[in-house]
């Protein structure tokens, strides 16, 4: 079998080989590798300047690789967050996992931007006309939604996933559903209803009002869905956001719940929980999210750790967009 040294002889006559500049010392293999990989040249213009084929050109940089001449190498950082996305997906069930890498103190703005800049090019990738995008609420949400670039997306639906607040917030469903409608070009569909209600009654008759009734069989065809996490202790902005009272969420913590995420709270084993309060929010059924196809779950921080990991456990989300610390903590175990 022919040497790969011997192709470059023998698949064209010299004739036409310019001669090697000396500075590489009469090595060709040399003079190809430094224009391909420290000049960027590509390889019709490298067989140009040497005077051969394009496929000599493919020996001699295959022939650099063989020899040492050029060592090529993955960012171990890279590879380290590969592994480590891989060992959190093998671990969960999840389909895929994205992580921030950490960042340098003072870099980069606030974390929950940082990991909605992230989720926002990873939406944007995953794309396809004809999705109905299901979206919840959240400061990460929202962060996704002011990063996405501007693309036109007719075909694409944006639609609320939860009612609306009374209160004042700047990461409402209304807001973060109508951000990312606009930033796509896509139709909004907002839902025309309160978060909670005053009693399960109140909640029935709305449920059945022909438009909510409507929205929710639209929700029923969502193909993606964007949700945040949260956690029940500490600052939390389920009584920040005034979606609950302190005595409420008090109730799902006295019952083991330990997160919130697209409407529905859970235990540490990933278990939904329920409390009155489930009886008067109008939120997308849980049987119809869990048969949404792609559910991406953004968020993380330490104080999060353990409502991601819990999330993660109940099989809400089956892609996640996170950060290394919590990526690293989630790992642990």
């Amino acid at each position: 079998m022919a040497k790969k040294a011997d192709l470059i002889e023998t698949t064209e006559p010299r004739t036409g080989r310019r001669a090697v500049p000396a500075q590489f010392g009469m090595d060709e293999v040399l003079w190809a590798a430094w224009l391909y990989y420290e000049q960027g040249q590509k390889q019709d213009r490298i067989a140009e300047e040497l005077g051969i084929s394009r496929a000599s050109v493919f020996n001699l940089l295959q022939k650099a690789r063989d020899e040492g001449v050029v060592n090529i190498s993955i960012d171990p950082t890279r590879i380290a967050g590969m592994a480590l996305s891989l060992k959190i997906c093998a671990a969960t069930g999840l389909a895929e996992c994205y992580i921030l890498p950490r960042q340098r103190e003072g870099e980069g703005g606030s974390l929950h931007g940082q990991i909605g800049h992230l989720a926002a090019r990873v939406l944007e990738n995953r794309l396809r006309p004809e999705d109905t995008i299901g979206v919840a609420w959240g400061r990460t949400v929202l962060a996704l939604s002011q990063h996405l670039s501007a693309i036109a997306c007719p075909t694409v639906t944006v639609a609320q996933i939860t009612g609306s607040s009374a209160a004042t917030f700047d990461f409402s469903p209304v807001l973060c559903t109508s951000n990312i409608a606009a930033r796509l070009n896509a139709r909004a569909i907002n839902l025309h209803a309160p978060g909670v209600v005053s009693s399960p009654h109140v909640k029935e008759i709305l449920m059945h009002e022909p438009a909510i009734r409507d929205h929710f069989a639209l929700l029923r065809g969502c193909t993606k869905a964007v949700f945040g996490v949260t956690q029940l202790t500490g600052e939390t902005l389920l009584v920040q956001g005034g979606f609950m009272t302190e005595a409420e969420l008090a109730a799902y913590r006295d019952l083991g719940a330990v997160g919130f995420a697209a409407g529905y709270f859970f235990d540490a084993e990933g278990k939904i929980v329920h409390s009155e309060f489930d009886g008067r929010h109008i939120t997308m059924a849980l049987g119809d999210l869990l048969q949404v196809p792609e559910r991406i779950c953004i968020g993380g921080g330490p104080e999060k750790v353990e409502a991601i990991r819990a999330m993660l456990r109940g099989g809400l989300a089956s892609v996640l967009v996170t950060d290394e610390a919590t990526a690293l903590a989630l790992a642990a175990g």
